[in-house]
């Protein structure tokens, strides 16, 4: 009907019109770009609303999406259209002029740019005068390929996760039945179509999987209203649920946390918020009481899932999450397995701690032109090897103990510590580094270094941040750098002793 779909600022947008403009731009691209079933269209900005028409276009008329992310630089954003083979790129101005004139051989639209350069290619422009009903609709199968998501693992460059239709598609439904079994469970019937809308904040990027499906993507057969910010703030974010009447948060958990922290401070009437849900991370079980007790009408909440599985494994919500507020819930029996397996492959009793693996229609197809990395962690029989560390209670409940990769998680985004020593390990006065991750109440985790460089040259944070900054998004420059011109610490077999080095660097942090 008429209900609002996409608040963003002073614009409000009605499903009605978020699916002419998604049409619109589906038509255009098939007629002045040539994109047909298969083609792959990658696409960077902030959490505009033409994010969401790009990505509904796309997929529409048979096409590939590939959402960059907006925070990569230069040679990032190239490497991902060039890395996924992209016929196209939908960029916002500070994207495009990052890219430069790198990748000119692929065809650019520009989207809320005031460069002048960009103006003959504006998405309005584009798709002005065009049908806003598909013209030439394509016939499109539960397992054809719908996305390719890059993410970032224990080696260097992200890899290109491909996701069907069918995969995707299963994250929002699966979502829909685990509350559906959730209201049967206590008795409450399922909400009427007529009544009032319930609404969404966007305060995560799109660009993952938690934003694109479990925001987004879930909020279309729930006609839902979502709310999009264009910069994080707790305090805009309070200011946001109270106008609008926002009755969910999703968010990493470090959002949630700071949300009840600027409430206690300066309260609004959020009285229509009724679900304080997180993921991308862990959150202390502490924060979990203590989120219940300071907001009494929510129930807080957590996800666990891999851009791998479209961000489902298990859910832990409600009461449940406070008995269990360190373990990140269930699977829904029938339509996701996990189990936790050795270093071999065989599965491990309850209770055992292993590696998680995870089985339902969720899971990716395969990393994009990487056939090696995608045998190494799916397997015949459909099991995902998560590189997780965890267990299985008594309950069937999870709970993550640690990671088997080499990789950090900064509020949510995954860093491989290889890509930023291997950029580290470019600059003239290095001999090598060693990056990890260290604690931070926040964050979850910051990133740290190790330097050993050369003798006859000289180097500190300022020079190193300053050359990082143009090979590297800022989340990924390490926050805390120590320097010296002896060797690394070695373990006996000679790598770099880096578990040494990381409860050296958080005894020096004051840890």
């Amino acid at each position: 009907g008429d209900w609002e779909h996409i608040i963003y600022e002073e614009d409000r947008i009605t499903y009605p019109e978020t699916f002419a403009r998604a049409n619109q731009l589906g038509n255009v691209l098939q007629s002045s770009y040539g994109i047909s079933k298969g083609d792959k269209v990658s696409f960077s900005m902030r959490n505009y609303p033409e994010w969401m028409f790009c990505y509904m276009a796309i997929t529409s008329i048979g096409g590939i999406v590939v959402p960059l992310n907006s925070w990569w630089q230069g040679d990032e954003l190239e490497y991902g259209i060039t890395n996924s083979e992209s016929k196209l790129f939908i960029g916002d101005q500070e994207r495009l002029d990052r890219l430069g004139d790198r990748c000119s051989d692929v065809a650019k639209i520009s989207v809320r740019s005031n460069n002048p350069e960009h103006q003959e290619f504006d998405f309005y422009k584009v798709i002005e005068g065009a049908s806003d009903k598909l013209e030439n609709p394509v016939e499109i199968l539960p397992e054809d390929d719908a996305s390719i998501m890059y993410t970032s693992g224990s080696t260097g460059y992200p890899k290109g996760v491909v996701a069907t239709h069918r995969s995707i598609i299963f994250a929002p439904y699966y979502w829909i039945t685990l509350t559906t079994m959730g209201k049967a469970a206590l008795g409450e019937a399922a909400p009427e179509a007529d009544q009032q809308q319930i609404a969404t904040l966007v305060s995560v990027p799109l660009f993952h999987v938690t934003g694109c499906h479990a925001i987004f993507l879930l909020s279309i057969p729930v006609a839902r209203k979502t709310v999009l910010m264009y910069k994080w703030d707790p305090e805009v974010a309070l200011d946001l649920i109270e106008r609008e009447k926002i009755s969910m948060f999703t968010g990493v958990p470090t959002m949630s946390y700071e949300l009840v922290e600027a409430q206690k401070k300066n309260p609004r009437d959020i009285s229509s918020l009724k679900d304080l849900t997180g993921g991308g991370a862990a959150r202390p079980p502490e924060q979990v009481k203590e989120m219940k007790a300071n907001m009494k009408d929510t129930n807080p909440g957590i996800g666990y899932g891999l851009t791998e599985t479209n961000a489902l494994a298990a859910n832990n919500t409600g009461d449940v999450y406070l008995q269990k507020p360190d373990s990140t819930g269930f699977a829904v029996p029938k339509l996701i397995d996990l189990k936790i397996v050795d270093d071999d492959g065989n599965e491990l009793p309850t209770g055992e701690i292993g590696e998680v693996c995870i089985r339902g229609a969720c899971t990716f197809r395969c990393y994009w032109k990487n056939q090696e990395a995608t045998d190494e962690v799916l397997d015949s029989e459909g099991w995902f090897r998560s590189g997780d560390i965890g267990l299985l209670d008594e309950d069937d409940f999870l709970y993550i103990k640690d990671r088997k990769k080499d990789i950090v998680i900064r509020g949510g985004e995954n860093i491989a510590c290889l890509e930023v020593e291997a950029a580290i390990t470019e600059h003239p006065a290095v001999l090598e580094a060693s990056v990890f991750g260290v604690p931070d109440e926040r964050l979850g985790e910051k990133l740290a270094t190790m330097v050993s460089y050369r003798e006859d040259q000289n180097i500190d944070e300022t020079e190193l941040s300053s050359f990082l900054s143009e090979k590297l998004a800022k989340y990924k420059i390490p926050e805390f750098m120590w320097f010296q011109t002896e060797q690394l610490p070695r373990i006996a077999s000679g790598k770099i002793a880096k578990k040494q080095m990381r409860e050296e660097a958080i005894e020096k942090l004051g840890g």
